[in-house]
């Protein structure tokens, strides 16, 4: 997977370079001072405060320095924090530039002994180093030229005298990055003292074969006391895989490259040939596409910051518009201005998405694909369940173009999203739930349409409940409209009540059992309540056919549902009943 992913990347990279990074670079929040040379001595430049703007996820680009830092505070950050230079309170990796938290200097942690400690280690790496380490070193040594002694001194002397005039609170907790500004070739010179030598995960792993060397690369891995069961125990070699300098650097480029698109909020990944798509969360490619699939997320401890890679897949044919156009429509025959929902046609993946994590999932569903179950901090338990159950068999839908008994799931998580809301009380939610629930099942089903259905059985309905010729014998006609003058019965007797309170959760006690007896004995149950409020032949009507009536099938919750919801026909006016 890695391999193939690498292939596509360095192609891209080998055309771009390190703008396929640092075009799109952040660097962390924090001041930067620019340091430039002025004969024997040092003199500030600029001073920029740099802030991640979280609505847009970038930052304020104008200054002309910007380029110039993001290159250098990209080639001068430690691997991670338990490879400093020296002490892990100065997190830059050569002496052309010195970072430090703010509040090391507030509260004087920062000290001249930690900033000389640093610039030791860097004027000797050699003593630094492990004999492995060491032995890595002397070969970039070899390439790039001892380091310049004299001009590393004169910028600790600079430090030094210069640091602590900055002033700052003990609760500011971003950076002070200190750039000395020398050619883009110093930087990245200096920077491979660092780098090679620390760039795999531990050199112990390493070997040399045919005068290569071979590592256990750093990204999403580790190696150590702490994880033995990632290592092949039972080899003479126990790293799980081991790769070459030059493969381990494009790699740490790739996981860079990785790291930048999650902080600008792009978390997927898709690559296909020589090419890479990198999108935000919700925003699902416009074309056709076949090839490789990253989900992404920033990934922070104590350790390091990386790209965590939590999901990959290959895709064979992902198609981004539906095979037959959506319409989500109002089956209740609601005003619109009482409901939420955008009653339109849908006609890809993407809008289909929004709408059903919009109004399924109350906007809950695309914000917590990934989110651990600890830390999803929803209180409707309902919502929660389904959201479990559905989350990530419609990311393989929408992201990946998977959409195997995609409607056996929805058909299953919209019943009982609906009846939640129902629980609640929620009847613009409801409303909103049930004719997205109804307008799916129409879409994912047979030529049967239900929303064609339920207004015929209506119509019907209302024709027999009107009838007031007693030689006329009126009946119900197949369990559908039963259940759907049921949902209409209850409706009404709900509204006789003179409750201050009518909850919408009277329904429930309808459609959460299992024999029809049971539901008749309910209704006889409302009829005593309330039948010294009750007269018409309508009513009438309707208790006479649903009493009359013995259904065959069982309970068929979405009739009741939608009599219940949908507009009472005992109420209507006459000359509503003769259009």
């Amino acid at each position: 997977m890695l391999n193939q992913a690498l292939e596509i990347f360095k192609k891209e990279y080998d055309e771009k370079g390190d703008s396929l990074i640092l075009d799109s670079y952040i660097p962390a929040d924090g001041t930067y001072v620019i340091v430039k040379p002025k004969g024997g001595s040092f003199e500030v430049d600029e001073i920029i405060d740099i802030k991640l703007n979280k609505e847009i996820k970038d930052i304020d680009r104008t200054n002309k320095y910007i380029p110039f830092i993001c290159f250098a505070d990209y080639n001068s950050n430690i691997l991670t924090n338990n490879k400093p230079i020296d002490n892990k309170m100065i997190s830059s990796n050569n002496y052309l530039s010195f970072f430090i938290k703010k509040d090391n200097i507030a509260n004087k942690k920062l000290s001249n002994e930690i900033i000389d400690r640093y610039y030791d280690s860097l004027e000797d790496l050699h003593k630094k180093y492990s004999e492995k380490t060491a032995e890595i070193y002397r070969t970039v040594e070899k390439e790039i030229g001892l380091i310049d002694k004299e001009k590393l001194n004169k910028i600790r002397a600079w430090i030094k005298e210069n640091i602590f005039n900055f002033i700052y609170s003990k609760s500011e907790k971003n950076y002070l990055k200190v750039f000395f500004l020398y050619s883009y070739e110093e930087y990245e010179k200096e920077v491979k003292r660092y780098l090679i030598p620390k760039v795999y995960a531990k050199n112990d792993y390493n070997n040399v074969i045919n005068d290569t060397i071979y590592g256990l690369p750093n990204d999403n891995m580790g190696l150590n006391s702490k994880k033995p069961y990632l290592g092949n125990n039972t080899r003479k070699e126990t790293a799980p895989y081991l790769i070459s300098q030059k493969e381990v650097l494009l790699q740490k480029k790739f996981f860079d490259y990785l790291l930048n698109q999650s902080l600008v909020g792009r978390n997927n990944i898709y690559m296909f040939d020589d090419k890479i798509l990198s999108l935000e969360k919700e925003v699902l490619p416009n074309k056709e596409f076949k090839g490789m699939y990253f989900r992404i997320k920033k990934h922070q401890d104590k350790i390091k910051t990386e790209a965590e890679i939590l999901d990959f897949d290959i895709i064979s044919n992902y198609r981004p518009e539906l095979i037959k156009t959506f319409e989500y429509k109002n089956i209740l025959e609601i005003d619109y201005d009482k409901l939420n929902g955008v009653y339109d046609t849908y006609k890809t993946l993407e809008s289909m998405q929004k709408i059903i994590n919009e109004i399924l999932f109350s906007k809950k569903l695309v914000s917590n694909y990934f989110t651990a179950t600890k830390e999803i901090h929803i209180n409707d338990e309902v919502l929660k369940n389904n959201l479990f159950t559905a989350r990530t068999a419609l990311f393989n839908w929408f992201y990946k173009g998977v959409d195997k008994n995609i409607w056996q799931l929805l058909n299953k998580v919209s019943l009982s999203l609906v009846k939640g809301s129902i629980k609640n009380g929620d009847m613009t939610k409801v409303a909103d739930q049930f004719n997205l629930r109804i307008s799916l099942m129409d879409h994912f089903g047979e030529e049967e349409k239900m929303a064609d259905i339920i207004f015929n059985i209506k119509e019907n309905l209302r024709k027999k409940i009107n009838n007031k010729d007693d030689k006329v014998f009126v009946s119900i006609e197949g369990d559908r409209e039963y259940y759907f003058a049921v949902g209409q019965l209850v409706s009404f007797f709900i509204s006789k009540s003179k409750a201050k309170k009518k909850p919408l959760s009277y329904i429930n006690q309808f459609i959460n059992v299992n024999k029809d007896k049971v539901i008749k004995y309910k209704l006889e149950l409302l009829f005593k309540r309330y039948n010294y409020n009750i007269e018409g032949f309508r009513f009438n009507n309707i208790y006479k056919m649903i009493l009359g009536y013995q259904p065959d099938e069982k309970v068929d919750e979405d009739m009741i549902i939608a009599g219940y919801l949908h507009s009472n026909l005992l109420y209507e006016k006459d000359e509503e009943v003769k259009k």
